[in-house]
């Protein structure tokens, strides 16, 4: 009996996950008269293979090594930007990610002078420059997500500042995309979740463009109607946004002042008022191929007209005969003016968005537009202020696209934009007021290549036509300002 004890503690020796009830039972069935050192020896290999259960528990287990590809090629070297495991572990992270790309290009601008302005400004537009540089990174944990991405650029000089800044609160319900699904909560395709609170420096949800990421964007900048009434893409705020099944929304309270990210202009707000900005909208998929997504979007805020400075009485002196001498009737009396107040104004806009994406043998057509009303929301181009002028400027902008991808390594592009910024625009002309277009249209065809995800080079002739400048006998003619533009983008 004592050597069939023993030739069953062979295996577990073998074995050293044995289940440990098992070795009770067993040696709780030896008959009574069982000698005890044969009693001892039982009870010291069970403590032995608990012990090594335990340690094997308490171990990390090793992922294995990755092999190397058949047909005795090099596997792809993991990003050194990745996520490692013990960091995901540590910090609880469902994901994590880090990315970057460059945008670096040359402009010729048909407007474009060697010469300077008053105050020393270059007039020279013809030149090298980094239009974006971007680092960004995002992570995100059960209920809660981060992102943060910084810029660097040359337009206006070398600068290098903020660009997002997002701390995100969310449920993501049963609905929602799983935590690992970054691309949903930077508004990609995926499932968004069912409600995300999200406070800080973001992009202000109005129209397709404004989301729409620079490193994915095919033309090089965005269209003139939402450059003009957007000069940025983000603003400081918070935003409550989410979706489910086929409905996406998004609203949110922000201060009013898109953050341009050329140094140099103050977005700083001025008043109290904040903007309400808000977008609902579909993404469907009628069939695999086929995807359609539109939205409808509206604004209400408050602008904002800096009064003056108070000036003092001052005596102005005017040389009329150029002789050098102060002579009778030289000297002029300038009065002092009292100090303004500065006034608030109401602006508004209403958009309506529309994209589709069909799947072709020859690679993905990407067909998309929006048109935009507003009233005194110009703040890039012809600068709204009603307190000014005394009238209320009501704009109109439109535009259309159409991509088509030649493989996944060429595309071809065309988009026609259009914008108003006086809808109510007159003109004096020998005495008499006559009815004048500011209208700006522009045709803007793009083609380029490159490897999908590593580098993209493309080139865009923007066609302008507006009546921006004067013929020789001072009727509205069309300002020579067409632009050439050669990009070289390479992300990470």
């Amino acid at each position: 009996m004592v050597a069939a004890v023993v030739a069953c503690t062979s295996p577990l020796h073998a074995q050293p996950a044995a289940n440990e009830e098992e070795l009770e039972v067993e040696a709780a069935s030896k008959p009574s008269q069982a000698p005890a050192d044969d009693i001892s020896a039982l009870r010291a290999e069970l403590a032995r293979l608990k012990k090594r259960v335990e340690d094997l528990e308490s171990k990390p287990s090793v992922a294995p090594a990755a092999q190397p590809p058949e047909g005795g090629g090099t596997s792809k070297p993991a990003s050194p930007f990745g996520a490692p495991e013990v960091l995901k572990r540590t910090l609880g992270l469902e994901a994590f990610d880090i990315s970057a790309y460059v945008q670096a290009q040359y402009e010729w601008h048909q407007d474009s002078e060697d010469e300077l302005v008053q105050g020393g400004q270059p007039l020279n537009q013809d030149r090298f420059l980094i239009r974006r540089g971007r680092v960004r990174l995002d992570a995100a944990w059960s209920w809660s997500a981060l992102s943060l991405e910084v810029d660097g650029n040359t337009t206006r000089g070398p600068s290098f500042g903020l660009r997002r800044a997002e701390a995100s609160l969310l449920w993501r319900g049963p609905w929602g995309g799983p935590a690992t699904d970054l691309s949903a909560l930077r508004g990609g395709d995926g499932a968004p979740p069912l409600m995300m609170l999200t406070v800080g420096l973001m992009d202000i949800p109005f129209g397709f463009e404004l989301g729409h990421a620079a490193r994915d964007r095919v033309f090089t900048e965005r269209s003139t109607g939402s450059v003009a009434l957007f000069p940025g893409e983000p603003d400081v705020g918070a935003r409550l946004s989410g979706g489910i099944s086929f409905f996406r929304y998004s609203l949110a309270v922000m201060n009013g002042e898109p953050l341009d990210e050329r140094a140099g202009r103050v977005t700083r707000d001025y008043n109290d008022d904040k903007d309400f900005v808000g977008r609902l909208g579909v993404h469907v998929n009628p069939i695999e191929s086929l995807t359609i997504s539109g939205g409808v979007s509206a604004l209400r805020g408050t602008g904002f007209h800096a009064g003056n400075d108070g000036t003092k009485d001052d005596v102005q002196w005017k040389d009329i005969n150029e002789n050098g001498s102060i002579d009778p009737g030289e000297l002029i009396a300038a009065p002092g003016s009292a100090p303004t107040p500065s006034e608030n104004f109401d602006r508004w806009g209403l958009g309506l968005d529309l994209r589709i994406r069909i799947e072709t043998p020859i690679g993905e057509t990407h067909v998309y537009g929006e048109a935009t009303i507003a009233q005194n929301l110009d703040r890039g181009l012809f600068v709204a202020d009603p307190i000014l002028t005394g009238i209320d400027v009501r704009e109109l902008a439109a535009y259309g696209a159409v991509v088509q991808e030649i493989t996944p390594y060429a595309f071809v592009g065309f988009r026609f934009d259009w914008y108003d910024p006086n809808g109510d625009f007159f003109d004096t002309r020998g005495g008499k007021v006559l009815p004048s277009s500011q209208v700006v249209r522009t045709l803007s065809p793009v083609v380029g290549g490159g490897f999908p995800g590593q580098w993209r080079l493309s080139v865009q002739y923007d066609n302008v036509d507006d009546s921006l400048a004067r013929d020789a006998i001072g009727l509205p003619a069309d300002l020579d300002n067409d632009r050439f533009t050669a990009r070289l983008q390479v992300s990470l």
